[in-house]
């Protein structure tokens, strides 16, 4: 009868198996980096409170009264007045295009309303994509029109204020947090399976010998890449299009901008993603550290592009290092288009930097390769 523990040959197999991990060394160095710099980035990059919202601003009282109230606002420290628009259109306009996620509409005769005990209202804008944010921005402005009355009228009573801020949520009146959330996903599921699909496809035709059979062939390195791209550009096209119809009839998001050109930069997108799986072929000699790599490069792009925090809560550095992401510029993309019917004019800069930044990455992979296959 064979034994149910048996330790024969233990310290050998222990002995090998410790040979192996540390003879691999990226796959050890991976290991225990990639954790001390999550940790990093996680602590550096989350931050839940809600401050520093941009903010639009068009003032067509130019009085003082008015400027004071501006004055409050931005010392709030829940408002940055980044923008002054020349007009009312210019405003909505700021907002569709996600320079700003508040305008602030200061009326004319402002100043002389509030000045003669007349009360006067203060119309601000906010893009109710984001339920987070439009909720922080609704309440602080509605304390700022209290704060202002109570300041040039104390002696009223509190349900009497000089200074009425009408805040007027756009996009999605009622916050759905599904709006916000469900078009992130979108962008979130197409970077993991394009980068897995293809940085596991080539490295496992490597493990497996047969990359190698490959090379030897008349087939040019850029063929070679582009030939393994199109047909995971295919696929990652079928799942966007089925996951953009889980979200419309399923979630009941509603599409408010161009599906003709949701599609085609979504599109552009499948290609930067699947330049960050070459480039992890190109590295990566093994599955295992293809995972890693691609694991290490996921949760920072959850985290700095957008997805769930307010980038502009961060760090400059964590800013920075997520303006690198091409996931950033999709999911402002992806929210233009959906939730406020941004065109074309208003997403260009996204467009442009997600687009070289996929050339980049294409570029670099194919480089990488050609030197590590020569």
């Amino acid at each position: 009868m064979r034994k149910l523990v048996d330790f024969r040959g233990f310290t050998a197999v222990l002995y090998k198996e410790w040979i192996h991990v540390l003879r691999d060394r990226i796959t050890l160095t991976l290991a225990l980096a990639l954790p001390t710099l999550q940790m990093l980035l996680f602590g550096y990059a989350i931050n839940t409170r809600v401050e520093h919202i941009k903010t639009a601003y068009y003032n067509e009282d130019q009085g003082p009264v008015s400027i004071q109230a501006l004055n409050a606002l931005s010392a709030s420290q829940e408002f940055d007045l980044v923008r002054e628009a020349s007009s009312r259109r210019q405003l909505e306009s700021d907002i569709v295009a996600g320079k700003v996620h508040v305008a602030v509409d200061v009326p004319p005769n402002f100043s002389a309303d509030v000045l003669a005990g007349r009360p006067a209202q203060l119309q601000v804008l906010i893009d109710g994509s984001d339920s987070n944010i439009a909720q922080e921005a609704f309440s602080a402005s509605s304390l700022v029109g209290q704060a202002i009355s109570a300041q040039l009228h104390p002696q009223a009573p509190v349900n009497a204020l000089l200074v009425d801020v009408r805040p007027r949520m756009l996009f999605n009146p009622s916050l759905r947090s599904a709006n916000f959330l469900v078009p992130g996903l979108i962008g979130l599921i197409m970077q993991i399976i394009t980068v897995f699909l293809m940085a596991l496809s080539v490295v496992g035709e490597r493990e497996r010998g047969t990359l190698d059979q490959l090379l030897v062939t008349p087939i040019g390195s850029t063929g070679l890449m582009l030939g393994k791209i199109v047909p995971y550009v295919t696929i990652g096209f079928v799942d966007f299009l089925l996951v953009l119809l889980a979200m419309v009839y399923i979630f009941k998001v509603p599409i408010a901008g161009s599906i003709p050109l949701l599609l085609a930069l979504g599109l552009c997108f499948l290609f930067a993603a699947l330049g960050i799986g070459l480039l992890v072929s190109a590295v990566a000699q093994t599955q295992v550290q293809a995972i890693l790599m691609v694991f290490g490069f996921t949760l920072p792009s959850v985290l700095l592009s957008g997805f769930f925090f307010d980038r502009e809560s961060m760090p400059p550095i964590m800013q920075w290092i997520g303006l690198t992401i091409p996931l950033t510029y999709f999911l402002e993309i992806l929210r233009g288009i959906v939730l406020r019917g941004a065109g074309l004019d208003a997403l260009w800069p996204q467009v442009l930097a997600m687009t070289g930044l996929g050339l980049l990455l294409v570029v670099a992979a194919s480089v990488r390769f050609t030197r590590a296959t020569s």
